[in-house]
Formats: C-alpha cells, structure tokens, sequence
C-alpha cells in the first residue's frame, strides 16, 4: 500500500490521481501475451489494444476528479495542444514497443499542468511495481519515500538519452553525443522509455537524460517529479521546456547540464 505525503496541504489531488494510475497499471498487467498490434503508423511507431485501454480508462477516471480538465493524449485524432484551466497531458505506455516486446521498461505516465504551468505528475513503472509522484509545493515520492536528484559533474555521471525514433535524421547527431557523453561519464545507457527514464534521474538511479525531440506527453509527468526532486529540465539550447511544443529535452543537475552545454555547442 503506498503512504502518501498527507502533512502537505493541498495535495488530495494527488492522492486520488495516484490511484487511478495504479488501477490503469492493472489493466497493463492483464495484457499477459494478448500484444496484437492494432496499428502501425510505422515499423517504430505501434498501438496496441491496451494503449487505448488505458488512455480511456485514465480520461473516465480522471475526469471524474477534476470534471472541466482538458486533455492531451498520444493515442486518437484529440486536440494535441495544452488548454488554460487544468490540462492532463496522457501516455497510455510510454514505451509501447518494449511493452510488445517484454522488455520490462515501459511507464504510464499522467502529468497535469494548470493555466499552462507544469502542477502535477504521476509515473507508474507496471513491471516493477513502482510510482513516481509529485505535485508542485509537494515533495516528490518513489512508493511513498522521498526522492531527491543527484548532484553529479559529468566524470561521475550515468547517462541515459533517447534515439528520437521518429525522427531518423537526429540518428547521427544523437549517436555523436552518446559517443561523446560515454567518453566523460560512467556509462550510457538507452532504455526505451523517456518517462521512466526521467524518472530514474529525479530518484538518483541516473544522473543525467537527453533526447533531441520529445512529445509532451513523454516529459511532463517525470518532470514535475523531476524538478520537484530537485533536478532540472531544459531544452537542448538552453530554453525552458514548454508543454505545448515538440522540442529537445534535457535533464540533471547544474553541473552536469553546463557540461553538457559545453559539449553539444563545441
């Protein structure tokens, strides 16, 4: 049973968006070997059922916590934009082609924001049995325990980045870096799944995350956990990151982000 942050005041929301993530990860563990592919925008870019099953799920369910939010989702022909007021901004599975693979990296992701601005996040990571969770003002949790980001340079840094599947033409750019970032860190690493992978920065698992384009709903969940944990977000220019555009994404500490910014505009 998670314990929930209940001293702060403020913070129900949280606690009952929280739980509907949990019940959305019931219907991810149902899938068992059912991985039909139900579209194939291309041989990178599938669905399956249980991506729009959850993505329904979370809108009933959510809607029923806040009954005017707006809403973003990856999955449908819905509004792709960030509306005023309260917005959820959804990834069903975060990492749909590890997710019909087996391979256990793959997250739901909610994130919230308010009048724009990034309030809220939860990460569920169904194969480990593990929520991220934070609200701004808040505090941000890995089941129920406090998380906080590291403080790593570059040297003593583990790095995850993201290929950018989508958009081949970031391939040589993205590999350079990774090359580059290996040779002054303790290793890289690319799992599949952006949120998660975030994640795992805000909690100190890995110090430091790139991707040179990334949808908003794989980033704004893991970073309002993120900067509440202590860690930072920017794009790859050095731009805040906007929940209503595709764009580059990083994300670590002041050490290692000016590091990085030293490399990346050499």
């Amino acid at each position: 049973m998670i314990e929930y942050n209940k001293a702060e005041k403020g913070c129900t929301m949280l606690e009952k968006i929280v739980n509907a993530v949990l019940q959305a990860g019931e219907i991810y563990k149902s899938a068992g070997n059912d991985l039909e592919v139900i579209e194939k925008g291309s041989n990178v870019n599938l669905v399956t059922k249980y991506d729009k099953l959850i993505q329904d799920f979370l809108v009933a369910e959510l809607t029923k916590i806040i009954p005017d939010a707006h809403f973003m989702c990856e999955e449908g022909d819905g509004k792709k934009e960030v509306s005023d007021g309260y917005c959820f901004i959804i990834d069903p599975i975060d990492g749909t082609t590890n997710f019909i693979k087996g391979f256990q990296h793959s997250a739901i992701s909610v994130g919230l924001t308010k009048d724009k601005e990034l309030f809220l996040g939860v990460v569920l990571d169904p194969d480990r049995n593990n929520i991220y969770y934070a609200q701004k003002g808040c505090g941000a949790f890995l089941n129920g325990k406090p998380i906080h980001a590291s403080n790593e340079d570059m040297e003593n840094s583990l790095v995850l980045f993201g290929t950018c599947p989508y958009e081949h033409e970031f391939a040589h750019q993205t590999f350079e870096l990774a090359e580059q970032l290996f040779l002054r860190s303790i290793e890289v690493r690319r799992g599949g799944s952006a949120a998660l992978d975030i994640c795992f920065v805000a909690a100190g698992k890995a110090d430091f995350y790139y991707e040179l384009i990334l949808r908003p709903w794989d980033w704004v969940g893991a970073t309002v956990i993120l900067e509440e944990a202590g860690g930072i977000a920017k794009t790859a220019d050095g731009e805040d990151v906007d929940p209503s555009k595709i764009q580059s994404y990083i994300c670590g500490n002041a050490k290692n982000i000016k590091e990085f910014y030293e490399l990346y505009k050499s």
